[in-house]
Formats: C-alpha cells, structure tokens, sequence
C-alpha cells in the first residue's frame, strides 16, 4: 500500500509540473507573439532593437519560473562546472539524452548568459504552443532531408541564425547528435561510445564558417546522475543531482568540426561511464 502510495504521489507531482511548465509557457506565448509581430512589420533599428530587449526579457522571465520550479519546487540540484564565457553570441554544442536537457542548459546558459537559439526540425513548428514560440523567436528550422537541395535549405537556415547572433545578443544551441539517446537509436547506429550517438558536424561545421574566429564554442557535458533521463520522471524528480560540465575553446581551436566533436564526445562518454 506504501508504495502504492508513493507512486501516486510521485506521479501527481509529474502531472502538476507538467502543467506549471504548458502554464508558464502559455503566460508568455501572447506577449512573445505580439512583440514579434511589432518587430516584423516595423523594421526601424529603434523599434527592432527595443521588441528584441522585451522578447529577451520574456525568454529570460520564463526560464526563471521554470528553474524556480526544478530547483526550488522539485529540488533538483544542478551542478555547474566551469563557467561561461562573456560573450553575447556563443555556439553551445552539447549531448542530448532527455527533453529534460532543455530546462537544464536553459538554466544554465540564461540563466547567466544570453538566450538560447536552437536548432529545431522543422516539423516542431506546427506543434502547439511550443512550435510557435520556436517561430516566434525564429529559431532556425532544419529540414533534416535527404538530398542536395534539404541539405542547402539547413545550410541557409543555420547561416541566416548565424548572421543574426553576431547582431544579437544569443546562444546558438547545436545538439550535434540531431536527436535525443535511446537504446534503439544506439543499437541501429552501431555507436561506439556507451551512452551517446554518434555526433553529426554537419550544423557545427556551418556555424563555425559562418561565426568570427573568437567566437567562444562553449561544449556542455549534461550528467545525470542516477542515469534516469525519462523527461516525466525527471519531472518529479527521479533525477535528484544533474552535473553540467562546461569547456571552452573558440572557433579558430577547431579545424575539423569532425575531429573534434569525436574527441570531445569521448571524454563526455567517459563521464557518463562513471556515473
């Protein structure tokens, strides 16, 4: 009965966050569109650079109530290693295990540098609330197709984003394994690290052509402790302790995105091996 109990709980505590988060995000969703729309139809450097200091602020607001409910409300506890870099517009490459990655680096990187702009399929778009923040913040969209012309198309999208956060203050986020870790997705592709894909320098190659050379390449390691990454369970708090390791280079370090995602998704293998 005990445990009966206790699983109910913990399950109550998963839909509740669950509904803070479609909550919190639903909040903001009326102003971020309205902001957005002002500074699409209103192209004066004026009005575009006060609409981007609102639209920041509200992305800034929203990842504070839900690192308030992670830490606070939940009491997960997120070890950050290392720091940041001070600059505006870094690339952030990092693994990708969970959804529940996204608070996390949220937290992370807004929560004490710029906002974060990601690289999202472009199918995310159509779905509701979240897909329309992803459009309201022009997140660049990724067709993730076969043949010459997607692969142009991602190359454009991936340019455009690069060229506006060298204006901007914002993180481009690159999951260079291009999904979320499963068992499945790791048995079909045959990789040969224990607890990662195989990472795709695809995106990391066109953003570093497209950034200056002393633009920091900030690479994130997320831990999760115990290994539970499940996003619902994370939700009530299943992962009590996550570790965010942070290294810094820049983008004249890296002469081969392949090399060196390679290298740097060993020593993250290696630290999750440890856990």
């Amino acid at each position: 009965m005990k445990q009966i109990m206790q699983k109910f709980i913990r399950q109550a505590i998963s839909l509740v966050s669950a509904l803070w988060v479609v909550a919190n995000l639903s909040f903001w969703l009326i102003p971020l569109l309205t902001v957005s729309l002002l500074k699409i139809l209103l192209p004066i450097p004026l009005v575009t650079k006060i609409c981007q200091q609102v639209l920041e602020f509200i992305y800034r607001s929203a990842v504070l109530v839900d690192s308030f409910w992670m830490t606070k409300v939940i009491g997960i506890r997120i070890n950050i290693i290392g720091q940041l870099p001070d600059h505006p517009s870094p690339i952030v490459v990092s693994n990708h295990q969970s959804w529940f990655d996204i608070p996390i680096i949220q937290h992370t990187v807004t929560g004490q540098g710029p906002i974060l702009k990601f690289l999202i399929k472009r199918q995310l778009v159509w779905v509701p609330i979240v897909g329309w923040i992803c459009y309201a913040l022009n997140f660049p969209r990724l067709n993730r197709g076969q043949g010459d012309n997607a692969r142009q198309k991602d190359f454009a999208a991936i340019k455009s984003a690069s060229d506006v956060l060298s204006r901007e203050r914002g993180a481009l986020l690159i999951f260079a394994e291009g999904t979320r870790f499963t068992a499945a997705k790791h048995q079909a592709q045959g990789s040969p690290y224990q607890h990662l894909l195989k990472p795709k320098p695809g995106g990391l190659k066109i953003a570093l052509e497209s950034a200056p050379a002393d633009t920091p390449v900030v690479d994130l390691s997320i831990v999760y402790r115990n290994q539970e990454t499940n996003f619902w369970r994370c939700l009530h708090g299943a992962s009590p302790t996550i570790d965010v390791v942070i290294n810094n280079c820049t983008v004249a370090d890296i002469t081969d995105a392949r090399i060196w995602l390679e290298s740097s998704w060993h020593e993250k293998d290696r630290r999750l091996r440890l856990q």
